[in-house]
Order: C-alpha cells, then structure tokens, then sequence
C-alpha cells in the first residue's frame, strides 16, 4: 500500500515536469519539448495506474488533480512571474481543503481498491432450462 502512494507522488511530479515541458513547446512547435512533455505524460499515467490498483479512484484522482492543479499555481507564479491574485490563493486553497476533506471523509473499508478479486461463475448446462430454439425462433419471427 505504501508503494501506491509513492506511484502517486511520481504521477504527480511527472504530470507537473510534462505540464512545464508543454508551456515551452511553444504550440508544438519545439522537437525537444515535445518529445520531453510525451515522456513525463507517458510516466505519469503508468505511475497512476500503478496507484490505482491498490487505492480506490476517487482518492487517486482527487489528489493527482488536486496537488497537480495547487502546485502549477505557485509554480506559475515562480517560475513564469504569472500573477497570483487573492481570488486564485483562495480557489487553490479550496481544491486543497476538498482534496483532504475528501480523503477523510471516506471509511477506511473504501481505502482497498475494488476489483482486486476475480470469482469464476460455472453454470452447469444441465440445470439451465431454457429452449433455445423457442427464443431464437421469436427473436427471428420479427
């Protein structure tokens, strides 16, 4: 379980670095951008899948978007001298607190990811009493 976190946490980074690659593409016209923004793109979903198969969708999703979309803000104000207003402090400080209200919220039996376990359904064609040429022959009547 830890190791999904660390995926998650790389799925994070990666979707940042391909996010700040893609800003110096400059509209896809740059080869070693491109090239550098599919890579971390490409690492960041095989690190979320990776995540996902032990921790339940909802909180993946909410944390990857949540963190990546905070940490591009201040990223943008730091690196790229974009204005941070207050509205945008506030509205960051928001996804934030429902990141969190949102991973708390959840019963700790949700935190395993569903569909880990497969069952084999077996059906005896004995037992099952159906004429299947009665349905064919009113599926085919029209």
């Amino acid at each position: 379980m830890a190791m999904a976190y660390v995926y998650l946490a790389a799925a994070i980074i990666f979707e940042v670095l391909g996010t700040l690659t893609l800003k110096n593409t400059e509209g896809f016209t740059k080869v070693i951008p491109i090239i550098l923004t599919l890579v971390c793109h490409g690492i960041c979903f095989v690190a979320l899948a990776a995540a996902l198969k032990s921790l339940p969708i909802s909180m993946v999703y909410s944390i990857w978007a949540g963190v990546g979309t905070a940490a591009m803000a201040f990223i943008g104000l730091w690196m790229f001298n974009e204005p941070l207003p207050f509205h945008k402090v506030m509205a960051t400080t928001l996804i934030v607190i429902g990141v969190v209200m949102l991973n708390y919220t959840q019963p700790k039996t949700e935190q395993i990811a569903k569909g880990d376990t497969t069952e084999t359904l077996t059906i005896d064609k004995s037992s099952v009493n159906v004429k299947t040429t009665e349905i064919v022959a009113q599926r085919n009547s029209g």
